[in-house]
């Protein structure tokens, strides 16, 4: 990876020294940043609070630096560098990545960078996100890494006044798909393991997901791409892929081990509308974990649908989310609402409720509050 990010910065200087001797482009550069505090409650639901030890906080939720130069009229050097609490230092560097601009169909990216599989991982970043939470498909790693070092390939198609198709090609090294502890308490992200009141079996599980990752990131490589078909400017259908081969192990007891490659295929299709202040998202994926070794590990479906609806009056943005998982062992929903505030350009102050749904553990409540200023 260093050798990677060595080359794109050499080529980077050198390009650039070219291009200043015969005076063809003058290097841009473009810095911002931004910082939030957020706080968030849990409401009812005992096995959190028990396993936490509290279900109120209130912290820096995120502060992130991004940077663009282009000393080239046809390259770009990107640039995010963002804090989020328990975050390990390796994934604070969110993309840094060089793109070259051969032409307006065929662009090349190498390095870290976000994979554009799904909408909602451009939500990453707090000032592009509605809401508080990020949505279950960036923070439940389940059906596709959330960035990537490697390759992409993109660009896009006039095909018409009307009509444009665009494509997007990855491939590289990942962290292994897991469950990440997002927010301030460490709750999103991790939301169906504590959906059990049995609050040993919550402890149990915690570990075991503690003991798989032991502090180090095994590193898979993944393949995806999309297909983004646009209409009339307002209208788009995305159509996409994900595949890996990952390792499991299991331990029945202390003498015992079993080890076997899971191949992993997630598929699935966005659909994107936009008209004057409406938008609208929705998703359905799919995803299929097979294990070689099928005596001793089973083999699961993974199911995840999104929606998402908000209106735009000008500097207040009321929206609404519903997300379903139909997981390994158990189905649960999220139901979102929540009004964004922006008096200023530069600061946003979001108000968000959850509630979860699901028929083995009593309903519950999350509410987080939000102010972001960026500069």
């Amino acid at each position: 990876m260093r050798k990677l990010f060595f080359v794109i910065v050499m080529l980077s200087v050198t390009k650039l020294l070219v291009a200043q001797e015969n005076n063809e482009w003058k290097t841009q550069t473009f810095f911002t940043g931004y910082f939030a505090l957020n706080g968030e409650y849990i409401n009812g639901l005992p096995s959190f609070e028990e396993v936490k030890g509290k279900n109120i906080g209130f912290n820096i939720g995120e502060a992130s630096i991004l940077s663009t130069i282009q000393p080239l009229e046809k390259l770009k050097i990107n640039s995010v560098i963002t804090y989020k609490p328990r975050l390990e230092l390796s994934d604070i560097i969110a993309e840094l990545s060089g793109e070259w601009q051969f032409t307006d169909q065929f662009l090349v990216k190498a390095g870290r960078f976000l994979l554009p599989l799904h909408p909602a991982n451009s939500q990453y970043y707090a000032p592009m996100n509605y809401g508080v939470a990020l949505p279950i498909f960036v923070t439940n790693h389940s059906l596709f890494p959330l960035n990537i070092n490697g390759i992409n390939i993109n660009g896009k198609f006039d095909l018409s006044d009307n009509f444009q198709l665009a494509y997007d090609f990855s491939g590289g090294q990942y962290s292994k798909m897991s469950r990440n502890e997002a927010g301030i308490l460490g709750f999103f992200g991790r939301d169906g393991v504590y959906l059990n009141e049995d609050v040993n079996q919550v402890n149990s599980m915690i570990t075991k997901i503690e003991n798989t990752e032991n502090g180090k990131y095994p590193k898979y490589f993944g393949t995806g791409g999309k297909f983004n078909f646009k209409f009339y400017n307002m209208l788009q259908l995305e159509i996409a892929a994900f595949y890996s081969q990952e390792e499991l192990t299991k331990k029945p007891d202390p003498q015992t081990t079993y080890e076997t490659d899971v191949d992993f295929l997630s598929y699935g299709t966005n659909v994107i509308f936009n008209y004057n202040k409406f938008n609208m998202k929705a998703s359905a994926w799919y995803g299929n974990e097979k294990p070689e070794d099928k005596q001793h590990f089973e083999e699961y479906n993974i199911e995840l649908y999104y929606g998402e609806l908000s209106y735009s009056f000008d500097k207040i943005t009321p929206y609404g989310k519903v997300e379903i998982i139909n997981g390994r062992s158990k189905d649960w929903t999220r139901l979102t609402g929540g009004v964004n505030f922006r008096p200023l350009f530069e600061t946003t102050f979001k108000l968000e409720y959850h509630r979860y749904l699901q028929d083995y553990v009593d309903d519950f409540d999350v509410i987080q509050i939000s102010a972001v200023y960026s500069f």
